[in-house]
């Protein structure tokens, strides 16, 4: 029988990617503004420098209610970040979030989720 040898192979350990998710969970709340029902902000990192972020609110509380509603996700966002952890591009943009419900002056229109006015959808 042969004696073999093994050479000894040059792989390289792979290189964890930084992880950023402080960062972004930062500049995400800073261009969104301070949601008075805000319940979490989960961030999850993907492939390439992209990023899934779901800002969870918690529900509007109702007395009339004998069950709890559970929280929703208000927004989510795909984001591409940069190897120092700065936002490059969102999907949808980041802009300033009103709370879910807010009547809009000075008409009888309720603002959405979406932060525009619908006629009387909700009033």
């Amino acid at each position: 029988m042969e004696n073999v040898t093994n050479a000894p192979t040059n792989k390289e350990e792979p290189v964890a990617a930084p992880n950023h998710t402080e960062r972004i969970k930062s500049q995400v709340l800073a261009k969104i503004g301070k949601l008075p029902r805000l319940g979490r902000v989960e961030v999850s990192r993907h492939h390439g420098g992209k990023y899934r972020i779901n800002i969870w609110e918690q529900p509007e509380p109702d007395r009339n209610l004998v069950v709890t509603i559970a929280a929703r996700i208000r927004s989510s966002y795909y984001l591409t970040v940069s190897d120092t952890g700065e936002i490059i591009d969102s999907n949808p943009p980041l802009t300033k979030l009103c709370s879910s419900v807010v009547t809009c002056p000075p008409s009888s229109h309720t603002a959405l989720t979406s932060g525009g006015c619908s006629p009387g959808l909700l009033s």
